[in-house]
């Protein structure tokens, strides 16, 4: 299983432990109380809210992946979304965490 496919399970789990938070709102909201660790956009989002993302999450200091599309992310959730982040640190650190395992390293 490919480091992709793991953070994709992980939203899934995050979902079902009612540590995802989704939705443009309700994820801003989040981000500006600083309530989540990663924030997950979908690669296939409106300009607008992809370049409003990346200033909140810079500004913010929240990792954010734009990885996916929005048919992937809405898969792993259940739900059809665009925008969602997990709200559990551990949960974040293990999303985070695959992309640095399965990445091989320049050297």
């Amino acid at each position: 299983m490919n480091y992709q496919q793991k953070q994709l399970n992980m939203l899934g789990l995050a979902m079902r432990a009612r540590q995802l938070v989704s939705g443009d709102e309700l994820v801003s909201d989040a981000v500006k109380k600083h309530r989540v660790h990663v924030v997950i956009c979908a690669s296939d989002a409106s300009e607008a809210t992809k370049e409003r993302y990346i200033a909140l999450c810079q500004r913010e200091n929240i990792p954010l992946n734009l990885t996916y599309t929005k048919y992937d992310i809405s898969y792993a959730i259940g739900k059809s979304r665009t925008l969602c982040a997990i709200s559990d640190k551990g949960m974040a650190k293990r999303f985070l965490s695959y992309e640095a395992i399965e990445q091989p390293t320049e050297e």
